[in-house]
């Protein structure tokens, strides 16, 4: 969830523009969710428009942390090659980055990512 001090409409207008109305929802607790982490502390939820997916992580670990996705591109209706990550950047919650689909991808502890996958 969105902190309450500090101005939500950067995080608004990144999901209008991301399309949020009628995506389906694929959460961590979800045992068909196709984006796992590999660690429990740090879950994956996953947000699926045809041709478009947004990856929403969280950490609740102490320590900062690297992983890797583990994606079951089929269940997401995608092919996995060449696909990046892409964070998109957001005032007040992250800065914009490109990963490859393989990357390890750092996570500090408290914060999270939101990547889009097309």
């Amino acid at each position: 969830r969105y902190p309450w001090a500090g101005d939500p409409r950067p995080m608004w207008r990144f999901w209008d523009a991301f399309g949020m109305r009628g995506v389906r929802l694929l959460g961590w607790w979800d045992p068909d969710c196709p984006v796992r982490t590999g660690r429990p502390e740090v879950p994956a939820t996953v947000y699926q428009r045809p041709g478009k997916v947004l990856v929403a992580l969280a950490s609740w670990a102490s320590e900062p942390v690297t992983l890797s996705l583990r994606v079951d591109w089929a269940a997401l209706g995608l092919t996995p090659d060449p696909r990046v990550l892409r964070a998109e950047p957001i005032a007040g919650f992250q800065e914009a980055a490109t990963f490859a689909a393989d990357a390890a991808l750092p996570v500090a502890p408290g914060k999270g990512w939101l990547l889009t996958i097309e």
